[in-house]
């Protein structure tokens, strides 16, 4: 079979993709508007292995050439040359063709934020009761490598895992339903952890943004878990009646004030049966994931905390409010996204230093409300010591005037990442790295 890669991505997921290919003896092209510089030792190991790799263009030839388009999910599905291929999957279209899903439960977690966390507490809380759960999606691991797994295990006659939790973004809903014309597997689980404007940059509308979301929201599932305020639109869309949809915050908001980003993974796991004593157990030893509220280091009474993830301006209230007891020196700005930052205003006013990170979003968004509102900001900066550097000392003047003050330097851009950065990841990594030169001087 011919397979070519639609991009080989930042992330894994065309390489794993090209692997698996590979692996089975399938002829491989890999096409990137990257340079072969930009992709590094993925595309080098891929060559090594038989694949062509074409890097700073894409030619129409390879489209035809190949009998299926394996798609990034960050290339739109109207993309010209798209139009020249037989067949366009992605690697969750791939999987879910697969027969031996039908040995494993499955999980479905989509939303605007906290879909990677609330994955891993699943996961996490799964393990605990004593269930093998996979986990695959947006967090960066491509549903290729699962099957290949299962491959291996069905050679060796092993038990699939009971539980395979799936992270959803938006984009990788779109490319599967179109793949499988909407044909998705039963699932027994589908959540959407919360609903807040985001790639508007990408979309026409924000309702368009929702309809891509509630797609993943087919009549097959055993149970629908989302947000109150959502829980009649998805009633009217699946069909399930009332004992299969059940909501996020009345659920959760009593049981887990001292844990309120987990309250999705927390009715996920009541709506899979377990009791709520046993849960609430098993998440308190979950220790989070990177990049998201992550504590990355203190120094003497300054606490060092990377939400590289929050990218939206809700998610940088969400983050704050855990801080609340603390002298916050915010470290926000970047790419924007046709988000209006109105949403992070309160946390500005409250912070009592602002570091801003260079980009569209900081330039024409930010600082434009931080001036309206005599609001006293320090950059923006063009790289990420520079200003993790100033919150630094901004903390430490704090707490030489107030001893008895608890400091936090919080990275919570609220943007996108793209100018100065490769992604989020990145942002996050760059960080932690200007941390660590803190706490080593």
């Amino acid at each position: 079979m011919k397979v070519l890669i639609f991009g080989l991505g930042m992330n894994g997921g065309g390489y794993s993709a090209a692997t698996y290919f590979l692996d089975h003896g399938d002829e491989v092209r890999i096409t990137d508007l990257k340079g072969t510089c930009d992709l590094g030792a993925e595309m080098e190991a891929l060559t090594r292995r038989g694949a062509t790799c074409i890097s700073g263009t894409h030619r129409k030839e390879d489209f035809l050439w190949a009998d299926i388009v394996v798609k990034n999910p960050a290339i739109p599905p109207n993309h010209p040359l798209l139009a020249s291929a037989r067949m366009v999957v992605n690697d969750f279209a791939w999987l879910f063709s697969s027969p031996w899903c039908s040995e494993t439960k499955i999980i479905a977690i989509t939303g605007t934020k906290g879909k990677t966390t609330t994955s891993a507490a699943v996961a996490h809380a799964l393990e605990k009761f004593g269930y093998e759960a996979m986990q695959c999606g947006n967090m960066g691991i491509s549903a290729f490598s699962v099957l290949r797994e299962w491959e291996k295990r069905h050679d060796e006659q092993k038990k699939l895992p009971d539980f395979l939790v799936c992270e959803f973004s938006s984009w990788l809903i779109r490319d599967t339903i179109q793949s499988l014309h909407g044909e998705l597997p039963p699932m027994e689980i589908c959540a959407l952890t919360n609903f807040y404007p985001d790639h508007l940059n990408s979309y026409e509308s924000i309702e368009n943004y929702l309809e891509d979301k509630l797609d993943l929201f087919t009549p097959s599932i055993k149970m629908a878990v989302v947000p109150d305020a959502l829980i009649k639109r998805v009633k009217k869309l699946t069909k399930l009646d009332s004992r299969r949809v059940r909501g996020i915050d009345r659920t959760s908001a009593k049981d887990l004030e001292e844990m309120p980003h987990l309250k999705s993974a927390y009715a996920i796991l009541l709506a899979l049966g377990f009791k709520w004593k046993a849960v609430l157990k098993a998440l308190e030893s979950f220790a989070g994931v990177p990049h998201r509220i992550e504590q990355v280091g203190l120094l003497d009474t300054i606490l060092f905390i990377n939400d590289s993830a929050a990218t939206i301006p809700e998610a940088v209230h969400f983050t704050s409010s855990r801080f609340k007891n603390m002298a916050t020196h915010l470290i926000c700005g970047g790419t924007d996204k046709n988000l209006k930052p109105q949403a992070m205003l309160d946390v500005l006013q409250a912070s009592s230093s602002i570091s801003l990170l260079d980009g569209s979003f900081t330039r024409n968004k930010l600082i434009p409300m931080l001036k309206e509102n005599k609001i006293h900001y320090d950059g923006p900066f063009s790289s990420m010591e520079e200003a993790t550097l100033n919150s630094y000392e901004s903390a430490r003047q704090k707490a030489q005037a107030l001893p008895d003050l608890p400091q936090v330097v919080l990275l919570s851009p609220g943007c996108a990442s793209f100018e100065m950065f490769n992604n989020e990841f990145d942002r996050g990594d760059q960080f932690k790295s200007s941390v660590g030169s803190l706490l080593e001087a």
